[in-house]
C-alpha cells in the first residue's frame, strides 16, 4: 500500500478532488470493514452449514473422491472461485439494473480518475450487500461441497485468499483501476476481464453503460451479453457519473446523498408495486361483475 501512494504521489492524479476522495473512503473503511467482514464470513459458515445439513437430511450422506485429499482442495478452490465470480457478477449486474442499489453503488461510479485505490470507493451499505451476497453463492457452494466430500471445505490459499484471485490481483488486477490501457482481446478477451475491460465499464460514454460487470472473468458478460471487448489503441475514456448540483467528492456526497437517493428509489418502487396490484385487483372485480 505504501508504494501505491508514492506511485500516485508523483502523478497529476494526486491533486484531484476525485482522489481525495478515495483516500478518505479508504480511512473510512478501515475502520468499517474489519466488523462487517467478520459478521460476513460468520453469515458464510451459517449458509455453508444450514446447506450441508440440508442436502444430508433430504439425500444422506456422499463420499467423492475419497482418500484424494490434494484433488479435493484442488476442485473446491476452483468451485469457490467460481462462486466468487457468478456471485460478484449477480451482484454487480443488480446494482446496475435496480434503482435503488445503483443509488449506493453509483459512488463507485462517481470516480473521476482511476487509481487502485478507488477499488475501495464503496459506500458502506454497498459493501455489506455485496458482502451478503458473496456469503449466499459461497457459503452454499462451500456447502455443497462439504456434503459431496463429507468434510469441511478446505481451499489452496493465499492469507486466506482463494490462490486463483490473488494471482490475478498480482498481476493485472490491481490495475483495472489505473490509467493504464492494457486491453486482452481475441478469444481471451472472453474469459479474461483485462484492466481495459473495466476502464471501460467506467466510462461516461452511454456506449459504455452497463457493459462489463465481471471481476476476473468475463465468461458471465460474454454469455449475458453485457461483454465489450477493448481496443488494442487507447481512446481515452473519461470517467464519473456528474450530476448537476451534487457534489459527489464530499463527506456528504459520499454517505447521505447515495442513502437519500435510494431511499427514494425504494418508495417509488413499492409504490410502483402496490399500484400495480390495486390496478390488477380492479381488473378482476370488473371481470366478476361483468
Amino acid at each position: 500500500m505504501p508504494a501505491i501512494f508514492r506511485a500516485i504521489a508523483r502523478t497529476p492524479v494526486a491533486a484531484h478532488k476525485s482522489f481525495h476522495a478515495d483516500v478518505k473512503i479508504l480511512a473510512l473503511c478501515l475502520f468499517v470493514l474489519p466488523p462487517v467482514m467478520l459478521t460476513l464470513m460468520i453469515s458464510a459458515h451459517a449458509v455453508s452449514v444450514a446447506v450441508r445439513s440440508s442436502l444430508q437430511a433430504i439425500f444422506g450422506s456422499v463420499h467423492f473422491f475419497g482418500g484424494h485429499d490434494a484433488l479435493i482442495v484442488a476442485v473446491s478452490t476452483i468451485i469457490l472461485f467460481l462462486a466468487y465470480e457468478i456471485g460478484y457478477f449477480v451482484d454487480h449486474y443488480l446494482k446496475h439494473r435496480v434503482e435503488f442499489l445503483w443509488e449506493l453503488h453509483k459512488v463507485h461510479h462517481t470516480a473521476e480518475v482511476l487509481t487502485p485505490l478507488t477499488n475501495y470507493r464503496n459506500h458502506p451499505l454497498d459493501n455489506v450487500i455485496f458482502g451478503y451476497m458473496l456469503s449466499t453463492f459461497i457459503g452454499g457452494a462451500s456447502g455443497v461441497l462439504a456434503w459431496l466430500f463429507d468434510r469441511e471445505t478446505q481451499i489452496i490459499a493465499i492469507d486466506g485468499k482463494n490462490v486463483i484471485f490473488i494471482v490475478f490481483l498480482w498481476t493485472i488486477g490491481h490495475l483495472q483501476h489505473s490509467q493504464f490501457w492494457i486491453p486482452v482481446r481475441g478469444a481471451w478477451g472472453r474469459v479474461i476481464m483485462s484492466p481495459a475491460h473495466h476502464q471501460i465499464h467506467h466510462s461516461d460514454d452511454p456506449r459504455h453503460f452497463n457493459r462489463n460487470m465481471g471481476s476476473v472473468l468475463a465468461l458471465w458478460d460474454w454469455m449475458f451479453g453485457t461483454l465489450e471487448i477493448p481496443s488494442a489503441e487507447n481512446p481515452r475514456l473519461s470517467y464519473g457519473v456528474k450530476e448537476e448540483g451534487e457534489d459527489a467528492h464530499s463527506w456528504f456526497g459520499i454517505l447521505a446523498t447515495p442513502v437519500v437517493g435510494a431511499a427514494s428509489a425504494l418508495w417509488r418502487a413499492l409504490v410502483s408495486v402496490k399500484n400495480s396490484f390495486s390496478s390488477a385487483g380492479n381488473s378482476v372485480t370488473d371481470i366478476v361483475s361483468d
